[in-house]
């Protein structure tokens, strides 16, 4: 038998990395970062316990890789809507969305949401570095310039952009680790999260 190319060498490692990381996330999920171990992720991957080691050097490892694949997808989701042609508002409501629609239809969407609360609320991805406005690397720090200029138009209420989108951010990963945990069956109506940026003077009384 003719041994592998390096080019098939390499789709191997990678398919196999792909398959500990989906059977890590759900693992994190479900048992937390610190009761997870190991052996845990190897069961659930359905490969040896040494195996892992070929791939990962430790949970650490393994945790942090999910947090830049988590990072980078709603990077690109929200570069995606920031580069079309619509209102700002409409920009964050396509956002809104996309977002509700993919964590009510797929429990692997939902899972890195709530992947990301716990890595900023334990301090792995600070939020505020997250959210930091002259950050435009920075997943959020895009829709900080999104909520800015729907406020110069006068389509998003005034207020600091910042916490605007703290606030917009953090009742999706609150709703998406409710969806997860099984506390909600679906998904509210997005345009509920979206009077978080209506201007006081749409309000009515």
């Amino acid at each position: 038998m003719c041994p592998r190319s390096e080019q098939a060498n390499a789709q191997v490692k990678d398919d196999r990395q792909k398959q500990i990381l989906a059977a890590a996330l759900r693992v994190f999920i479900h048992k937390g970062f610190a009761a997870a171990k190991m052996s845990d992720i190897a069961t659930e991957a359905g490969i040896s316990y040494g195996l892992m080691y070929h791939y990962f050097q430790s949970k650490d490892e393994i945790y942090a890789e999910l947090v830049r694949d988590a990072v980078d997808s709603s990077k690109r989701a929200i570069e995606r809507v920031r580069a079309d042609d619509s209102e700002p508002i409409d920009k964050m409501r396509s956002l809104a969305q996309n977002i509700f629609k993919g964590v009510g239809k797929n429990q692997s969407a939902g899972y890195y949401f709530v992947l990301m609360m716990e890595a900023m609320t334990s301090g792995v991805y600070p939020a505020r570095a997250a959210l930091h406005s002259h950050n435009q690397e920075r997943p959020l720090g895009l829709l900080v310039s999104v909520v800015e200029e729907g406020q110069h138009k006068g389509q998003i209420a005034a207020g600091d952009p910042t916490e605007l989108v703290l606030t917009f951010f953090s009742a999706i990963l609150g709703l998406a680790s409710l969806k997860v945990s099984g506390t909600m069956t679906s998904m509210p109506d997005s345009e509920i999260l979206m009077r978080i940026f209506q201007p006081a003077s749409q309000k009515t009384t």
